[in-house]
């Protein structure tokens, strides 16, 4: 590549630089000057410096002046076809910087002008549509929120009722009460007090184990569960309270009444760059093509908000689905990404997830 020419710098700037600095129009206007009336009044003044006064000088300035005319017609017609398209869009580039998303600039012409203006329409669109999906995320997220707290209660007279009846269990040598009344204590421990969106799955597991040892005191000896779960997902996080909906549908849906001892299996392996978990029973089943044999807990609140919640913290590509054969019992299975810190929790979410602390 040769070297640069110092001496053109000077002009490369003025036009680079220079008239990027002027208006459209005194542009125009310069450019204008310099390529038609400059050279037709140089012209002129060369053919009266030849002929004097002649009548060929006067028709070369009659004929000057009507280039002229037509130069600065054409001229300003230019700037008119620049400059109220480049007027309109920022009218509404102002009206949209001021909140109005609304606005479109709709330029109907065919020029790199109605090109640029197409261009930013569709930005335009794409910014109020995802304004919208935040909007609808948040409102979403603030309607969970407010359903956890209705539900919640005086913390502290809450445990120091718990105790005080552990305690009188304990003194009475009621083993299976004493146990119930421990674990209500500790899952709702690690529901009102531990304010965290996301915990590890040892944690979860721990819940749900809680929620079971409850759930044996009213229906003792009905089922029996098995967990096998991964330990190296252990310390993996997920949303916290997913699987205790789950839960509480084999419980109270696929139990038999008849006295048959139901196996409940939980589980929790990897796949790929997921986590399936699962929460099947060999209970009674269903019919998934009969809506009206379908359990109505199966379609309530607590899973429809397990998937609401899996679709909120990552994508529809997770969530929540059901596998049920009358006879052969009902599979839950949830799928998430595998997430071994917060920072993975941040990404997906847009930088938009804050980790709670333990009050």
């Amino acid at each position: 590549m040769p070297p640069e020419d110092n001496h053109y710098r000077p002009l490369q700037d003025f036009s680079l630089i220079g008239l990027r600095n002027l208006k459209i129009k005194n542009r125009l206007v310069i450019s204008c000057l310099i390529s038609t009336i400059f050279p037709l009044l140089f012209i002129y003044l060369y053919t009266y410096s030849l002929y004097g006064g002649s009548e060929i000088t006067g028709q070369i300035l009659v004929i000057a002046l009507l280039m002229m005319g037509v130069a600065l017609t054409m001229t300003l017609y230019t700037y008119l076809s620049i400059s109220h398209p480049i007027d309109h869009m920022i009218q509404i580039c102002q009206a949209i910087s001021d909140g109005n998303l609304e606005m479109r600039i709709q330029d109907q012409g065919n020029d790199e002008l109605s090109y640029l203006s197409d261009n930013i329409d569709g930005m335009v669109t794409e910014i109020q549509l995802l304004l919208e999906q935040r909007q609808l995320g948040e409102a979403k997220k603030r309607e969970l929120e407010l359903r956890m707290l209705q539900y919640q209660i005086n913390p502290h007279f809450l445990f120091n009722t718990l105790n005080t009846l552990h305690l009188v269990a304990q003194m009475n040598q009621d083993r299976v009460v004493s146990e119930g009344i421990r674990s209500l204590s500790e899952l709702l421990k690690n529901t009102l007090i531990n304010d965290r969106e996301f915990i590890t799955i040892r944690e979860e597991i721990d819940n749900l184990k809680h929620y079971f040892s409850i759930q044996t005191i009213r229906y003792a000896g009905s089922f029996h569960v098995n967990y096998e779960v991964d330990p190296e997902l252990s310390d993996y996080l997920l949303p916290k309270l997913i699987l205790q909906p789950l839960a509480e549908n084999s419980v109270l849906h696929g139990s038999y009444n008849d006295g048959t001892v139901m196996e409940i299996h939980v589980s929790c392996r990897r796949t790929g760059k997921d986590i399936l978990l699962e929460v099947r029973d060999e209970g009674k089943g269903f019919d998934m093509n009969d809506r009206s044999a379908r359990p109505k807990g199966l379609g309530g609140i607590g899973n429809k908000n397990v998937n609401d919640r899996i679709h909120l913290y990552f994508s529809d590509d997770y969530g929540l689905t059901i596998d049920s054969r009358p006879g052969h019992g009902t599979c839950c299975s949830i799928r998430i990404p595998a997430l071994d810190s917060d920072s993975k929790i941040q990404t997906m979410q847009g930088g938009t997830y804050v980790s709670g602390t333990d009050r």
